[in-house]
């Protein structure tokens, strides 16, 4: 399948950035820094009973992008893509095709009982 095929999914890309709020302190934030084509592929999916009768899901997903779309790759930087968010977790080369790097993320769900 020709990369142009594989590319379909159109993603946000959040990177964190260094801020001073109005006491001086430093902070840091998220923020967009570009929206890009990439393929986004579940790789592993584990569902577990934790305490107080809830259940943790844990997906992980590869994100495959072509090299230079983002031009400071760093394991602090997430993705979004119809909503969902995806923590990058590392990220490597594609061995067989040195044009394209693979993200290895984690599916963050975040309901509004989480804050």
């Amino acid at each position: 399948m020709d990369i142009l095929e594989r590319l379909r999914h159109r993603i946000d890309v959040y990177s964190k950035t260094q801020a001073k709020t109005e006491f001086g302190e430093i902070t840091y934030d998220y923020h967009k820094t570009q929206t890009i084509w990439a393929e986004i592929l579940p790789t592993s999916g584990k569902i577990e009973d934790i305490d107080g009768q809830s259940i943790r899901a844990d997906v992980t997903h590869k994100i495959t992008v072509r090299n230079g779309a983002i031009k400071e790759p760093r394991n602090d930087m997430y993705f979004e893509f119809k909503g969902q968010k995806y923590e990058v977790l590392y990220f490597m080369p594609h061995y067989r095709r040195n044009d394209l790097i693979e993200f290895y993320t984690k599916l963050i769900i975040e309901t509004e009982g989480d804050y």
